[in-house]
C-alpha cells in the first residue's frame, strides 16, 4: 500500500513538472508570435509580450531564451524605434540590459537560442548606447559617458571589435565625414569618441536615423552637417516618389584639380522613392562640395550610398568619396592593408557573438576586394599573394564565416585566383 501511495505521489510530481513545462513553453511561443508581428493592422503589443515573458520565467528562470526574448520587450517598450531614442529611461535601459545579462550567463556567455535580431551582448550595448544619446541630447555629457561605461562593464563592448572600430576612424582624414549604417558601428564609434576620445575630429553620422525628425536637427544645431534646408523644410522633408535622373556635387576644394562628380541616382526603396535619409544625406554632400573628406564604411549598401560607387575610393575597411576615377594604385592599397591587425591568438571572447563575427569578416572582404582590383589589372600573381596573405592573417579558425553561402563563394573565389596565377 505505501508503495502504491509514492508510485501516486511520483506520479503527480511528474505530471506537475511536465504541465510547467508546457506552460512555459506555450507562454514563450505567445510572447514570440507577438513580437513578430509587423502587419500594418498587427503591430506587436509588447506589453502583452512582457506579461507572457514574466509568466516564462516564472515558470523557467533558466531559460536564456525567454531572458533574452523579455529583454528585447522591455527595450522594444523604452524605444520602439529610432524616432523614440530620445526618450528612453534609465530604469527600463536597466531592466532591458539585465535581461540581456541574464541571457549571457545563462548561456555560458555563449548564445545559442533563436535570435529577435542581434546577439544579446550587442543589446547590451545598443540599449546603453541609446541612453547615451539621450544624455547627450539633453546636455547631460558626464551620464552620456556613464551610460557608455555601464555597456562596457556589462559585458557589450568587445575589445577586438573596438580594435577594428579605431581602424576605422584611422583611415579618416582629420575633420572628415563618416557616414554609417548600423547599431555596432554607430556605438562602438560613439564610445571610442566620447569615452576614450579618439578622433574626436571625425564626424560620424549614421545613416538610418536621418530618417527620424530629432537627428537631423540635432545635427544641424551642433553645426555638424551643411544643409540648404530651412528648419521648418528639414522638418517637413519626408520620403518621395524618385524616377532615376542625374545629380551632381560640384568642387569647391581648390586643392582638388579635378572638377565636380555626375551620376544616376537610382531609386532605393521600393524602385520607386527616395528616403528621407537619401535627401539628406545627398544635399549635406552637395553642400560640403568636397570641402571636407567623406568616407563610408566599406560595407555600407550601394542604396544608401546614393550609387556613388564609381567615386568611392577603396582605403582598407572605409571608402573615400572621390573626383579621381583613374585606376587605383594597387601598391599603394596594398600597404594599407598591412595596417589592418591580425586576430589575437589569445583572445577569442569575440567569437561568442555572431554580430561580432560578421562585422570583423569585413577584415576578409577588404582583402578580397584588393584582390579583385588586382585581377583586373591582370596583376594575377599579386592576387594569389594578397589570397595567401588573408588567409594567413584571418584563418577561418580565427574568423568563422558567418554563413554557409559566404563561405562558399570565398572558396569558389579563391580557386579562380589559384587558377589564373597559375595560367601565367
Amino acid at each position: 500500500m505505501m508503495k502504491t501511495a509514492y508510485l501516486v505521489i511520483a506520479c503527480l510530481f511528474g505530471f506537475s513538472v511536465f504541465a510547467q513545462e508546457g506552460d512555459f513553453k506555450r507562454d514563450l511561443d505567445k510572447a514570440k508570435e507577438e513580437m513578430k508581428r509587423n502587419g500594418d493592422d498587427e503591430l506587436p503589443d509588447y506589453n502583452r509580450a512582457g506579461r507572457l515573458l514574466e509568466s516564462a520565467i516564472s515558470k523557467n528562470a533558466n531559460s536564456a531564451e525567454a531572458w533574452y526574448f523579455y529583454g528585447y520587450a522591455i527595450d522594444k517598450l523604452n524605444s520602439q524605434e529610432g524616432e523614440g531614442m530620445i526618450k528612453v529611461q534609465v530604469g527600463l535601459t536597466t531592466k532591458a540590459s539585465e535581461a540581456f545579462e541574464k541571457a549571457v550567463t545563462l548561456s555560458n556567455d555563449v548564445y545559442t537560442g533563436e535570435l529577435m535580431l542581434l546577439d544579446p551582448h550587442t543589446k547590451i550595448l545598443t540599449v546603453w548606447g541609446s541612453q547615451a544619446i539621450r544624455y547627450a541630447y539633453d546636455n547631460k555629457n558626464d551620464s552620456a559617458v556613464w551610460s557608455l561605461e555601464q555597456a562596457a562593464t556589462r559585458g557589450g563592448i568587445d575589445r577586438t571589435v573596438l580594435t577594428y572600430f579605431r581602424q576605422v576612424l584611422e583611415e579618416c582624414g582629420k575633420g572628415a565625414y563618416l557616414f554609417t549604417n548600423g547599431d555596432l558601428y554607430l556605438y562602438y564609434l560613439y564610445y571610442l569618441q566620447t569615452v576614450e576620445k579618439y578622433r574626436t575630429d571625425v564626424i560620424c553620422v549614421d545613416i538610418n536615423l536621418l530618417n527620424t525628425r530629432w537627428y537631423p536637427r540635432w545635427l544641424v544645431k551642433r553645426r555638424l552637417i551643411p544643409t540648404s534646408y530651412s528648419p521648418a523644410d528639414l522638418e517637413k522633408l519626408d520620403i518621395m516618389r524618385w524616377d532615376v535622373k542625374q545629380v551632381n556635387i560640384r568642387n569647391n576644394n581648390s586643392n582638388i584639380a579635378d572638377t565636380g562628380i555626375s551620376w544616376k541616382l537610382w531609386p532605393s526603396y521600393g524602385k520607386k522613392y527616395l528616403l528621407r535619409s537619401d535627401r539628406i544625406l545627398l544635399d549635406v554632400l552637395q553642400q560640403n562640395a568636397f570641402t571636407k573628406e567623406v568616407n563610408f564604411p566599406g560595407d555600407v549598401p550601394n542604396t544608401m550610398s546614393l550609387f556613388l560607387e564609381k567615386y568611392l575610393r577603396v582605403q582598407g575597411l572605409t571608402n573615400k568619396l572621390s573626383t579621381d576615377t583613374t585606376e587605383i594604385n594597387i601598391s599603394v592599397l596594398i600597404s594599407r592593408l598591412k595596417k589592418l591587425r591580425y586576430l589575437s591568438a589569445t583572445s577569442r571572447g569575440y567569437l561568442n557573438n555572431r554580430d561580432n563575427i560578421q562585422v570583423l569578416n569585413n577584415y576578409r572582404f577588404t582583402y578580397t576586394t584588393a584582390v579583385s582590383i588586382a585581377s583586373q589589372q591582370n596583376k594575377n600573381a599579386v592576387a594569389a599573394e594578397l589570397m595567401e596573405s588573408v588567409e594567413h592573417k584571418y584563418p577561418e579558425t580565427a574568423l568563422p564565416f558567418f554563413d554557409p553561402g559566404t563561405k562558399e563563394w570565398f572558396e569558389r573565389f579563391r580557386k579562380k585566383v589559384e587558377g589564373n596565377a597559375k595560367m601565367e
